[in-house]
């Protein structure tokens, strides 16, 4: 039996007096295989309704009025999409006016399995999980709950007041038609929580937008996993219990308690840490439709996560979107010394900020994901969110200067390269043909490389000194290379430094410590902003009165996080916003690079390190995509992973020329054995004399393909059959890349097995 809401909404699709064409109606179930609307407004032979379950077989089923879509009614429209409603549960279809296709942000039709709480969820343009006395949690829609709606129409959309009656909870809706998509945003002002037994938990705003039904639709969903994954909108058949879900910005600290690596042997990590959501987005194509949307969370991100679910995941429906977390769980220990009792319990307060994400729909040839990259990049450099930098080609070579081991009492120094030793290399790459390079200099600081935090510009003596540090930092700019000093600026050591303040507690107002598992050092700190602020300030001045300014930046650039410090909560937001305020400053005053930024930041850093090439290769992803080197290639410089840790360096060699990405290698004069007693054991290979080939080799490679696309963007991106990909630069050159076992051809050209053609 279908469930009582699909006939009331059937019985608004099928009208005899409105349909464009002849289509003889009858009762649910009795409609048998004679045609119907496809999404694309032609008609197809589809079998459109099945006889046993009266429900819709096909996404692209729809019955089409003039002025209605499955249910919704037209409300406005602009030169390229038309904007239905309906107003009992506020979701949307957005109609491309030039192909006919269009997306719905509700499932309308049911395969009878679902329960009323998922059949809310599905049609809801607002779905609320709820706090019930601090533990309990339940959901709360448009559909199963009591509530009022004050719906105001507006030239380009409309503003919903809701008010859930019974569980006396409220907040505004606001839609509008832009000229390239659709906005949807609940403001803060208007969330109301009235009562006192319910609260909300997290927001999701048009959860089902672009959603299909197992494998009605022929496309995928877009992942910000790493650099990007796909997942494809086949059927699943049920494999997957779970889908993914990744927090922009990554884990907050405030409320997760730091674990230790789990190693074989007390010796290997056998467990790779997931990859980074650095920017708030998503996205869904209907490749046959031709028709995409690139989601973007432009507020809340600090307190969201992208959630991207294929179909088996508890209903048979692909879905992707965000979810806004209002009010997080933690634990509360029950005592001032207890480790192991304690209570689990919500947040009093909820976050405050406005809700918000843009829609930004894509048509024909650019309903793809590099459609969609190209989207993001245009929507960063319009919003002043991303400027452009000197993207010149230069092969990426850092040193380690200083380590520590345990001796005795205290530590011993470790010096893995000189300031000399670093010249050497210099010189012996030039005279091998290798020049403009860029360096990192790592544990350059005295007392090594976990020294931390770094107040002011003092090189170790046993690498030099600070007067030869400057002078190899000013011959290097001399001869064309750029040499920057590493500063973590978000850990403390407390082995090394006092780290009595300044230093966060987790809402539980206990002091966050990062564990590691580690010879020397097993415990590090979080500064505070104000203080990273305070010493990077102290730093620089130190540093640039010598008459350098380049500045690798770490620590702050990839981490967000909830604390308490004297008593008062900071929120993510607060986090986020003194990051950007620093780096900001901090790009007046230097030449700046940052490691693995996130995306509040790209604005204010000339380059990219550590790029992933890869994704954190979840069962349910199909395809490892280069997203975020498309949306970055010829806006700034992007650095991938180091090279040395890569087990399959040819394969890593052609995800490089696939993504645009330039190379790295941490490079040391001593042997990596050296380290094997420091907190840097883990690197197992990489003295200069081992990895010298592999430098010449990949940048020969690399240069060569650079001086054909510099300044170009990434705009084209195609999975081919058997490994085979193809690139398409906005100058108009294009990279044939073959992973596969056998030689490939497309275009006219064949690619050998494990290699590139350039066209």
């Amino acid at each position: 039996m279908a469930h009582k809401y699909f006939y009331k909404r059937i019985s608004g699709l099928l009208m005899a007096s409105s349909l464009s064409v002849g289509l003889a109606l009858s009762p649910v179930g009795a409609i048998a295989g004679s045609g119907a609307f496809v999404g694309s407004g032609t008609f197809a032979n589809s079998g459109a309704l099945r006889a046993a379950g009266g429900w819709l077989n096909t996404a692209s089923v729809t019955a089409r009025a003039a002025d209605m879509i499955n249910g919704h009614k037209f409300l406005t429209e602009n030169a390229k999409y038309r904007l239905y409603v309906n107003e009992e549960d506020l979701s949307l279809v957005v109609e491309d006016k030039e192909t006919g296709s269009f997306m719905e942000s509700s499932v309308s039709y049911d395969d009878g399995k679902n329960n009323n709480i998922w059949l809310g969820a599905m049609r809801s343009a607002i779905v609320l999980s709820l706090i019930n006395n601090n533990s309990d949690t339940t959901q709360a829609d448009l559909i199963n709950d009591d509530n009022t709606k004050n719906i105001k129409y507006t030239d380009d959309g409309f503003s919903a007041e809701i008010y859930w009656t019974k569980l006396k909870l409220g907040m505004t809706l606001e839609v509008s038609l832009t000229e390239d998509g659709v906005v949807a945003r609940i403001p803060e002002e208007s969330i109301k929580e009235d009562g006192k037994q319910y609260f909300i938990g997290t927001v999701r705003i048009y959860p089902y937008m672009g959603c299909s039904y197992l494998d009605d639709k022929e496309g995928y969903m877009l992942v910000p996993d790493g650099n990007g994954a796909l997942i494809y909108l086949d059927n699943k058949e049920g494999r997957y219990a779970s889908g993914y879900s990744g927090t922009i910005y990554g884990t907050d600290v405030g409320f997760e308690e730091s674990q230790q690596e789990t190693l074989l042997w007390d010796r290997y990590n056998t467990i790779t840490d997931s990859e980074q959501v650095f920017a708030p987005v998503y996205g869904i194509a209907h490749t046959a439709d031709k028709m995409a949307f690139l989601g973007i969370v432009e507020d809340g991100q600090e307190r969201a996560s992208i959630d991207v679910m294929p179909n088996g995941v508890s209903v048979d429906y692909n879905r992707a979107y965000a979810r806004f977390v209002l009010r997080r769980m933690y634990n509360q220990p029950t005592s001032v010394n207890s480790t192991t009792g304690s209570l689990h319990v919500y947040e009093d307060d909820r976050s405050h900020s406005d809700l918000k994400v843009k829609f930004v729909f894509l048509s024909g040839e650019e309903a793809t994901y590099a459609g969609m990259a190209n989207a993001y990049r245009q929507y960063l450099l319009d919003n002043g969110k991303l400027t452009l930098s000197d993207t010149s080609y230069r092969t990426r070579v850092d040193f380690l200067g200083t380590e520590r081991e345990n001796w005795l009492l205290s530590t011993t120094p470790v010096v893995m390269t000189t300031v000399d030793e670093a010249k050497e290399i210099y010189k012996d790459l030039e005279d091998s043909g290798v020049g403009n390079l860029l360096t990192v200099y790592k544990g350059w600081q005295a007392g090594g490389l976990y020294d931390l935090p770094i107040s002011k510009y003092k090189a170790d003596s046993d690498i030099g000194g600070t007067a030869a540090l400057t002078g190899f930092i000013k011959e290097a700019e001399a001869a064309g290379n750029k040499v920057y000093l590493y500063n973590n600026a978000l850990l403390v050591n407390p082995d090394e430094q006092n780290a009595t303040f300044n230093t966060i507690k987790q809402v539980n107002k206990r002091r966050y410590e990062e564990k590691e598992h580690a010879l020397v050092y097993d415990t590090f700190m979080y500064l505070t902003p104000e203080r990273s602020d305070y010493l990077l300030e102290k730093f620089v001045k130190s540093y640039t009165s010598k008459g350098v300014d380049n500045l690798a930046l770490a620590g702050i650039t990839s981490t967000n996080f909830t604390y308490t410090y004297s008593g008062e909560k900071h929120t993510r937001f607060e986090v986020a916003e003194s990051y950007e305020a620093t780096t900001a400053l901090l790009a007046e005053k230097t030449n700046m690079v940052m490691e693995k930024p996130c995306d509040y930041l790209w604005k204010n850093t000339t380059a990219f390190l550590d790029m992933p090439l890869y994704t954190s290769s979840y069962i349910i992803e199909d395809e490892s995509i280069p997203f975020m080197s498309m949306v970055l290639k010829g806006v700034m410089p992007i650095y991938g992973d180091y090279v040395n840790f890569e087990a399959n360096k040819k394969e890593f060699l052609l995800k490089m020329v696939e993504s645009g990405v330039y190379p790295s290698f941490y490079i040391t004069d001593k042997e990596a054995s050296e380290l094997i007693n420091t907190n840097s054991s883990d690197i197992y290979s990489s003295q200069y004399q081992v990895f010298k080939g592999t430098i010449l080799e990949y940048d020969k490679e690399l240069s060569a393909l650079a001086d054909k696309t510099l300044g170009a963007n990434i705009v084209g991106h195609k999975i081919l059959d058997n490994g085979l990909r193809v690139v398409t630069y906005s100058n108009g050159v294009k990279v044939y890349v073959n992973y596969g076992s056998g030689s490939q051809s497309a275009d006219g050209v064949t690619v050998e097995s494990m290699s590139y053609v350039i066209k």
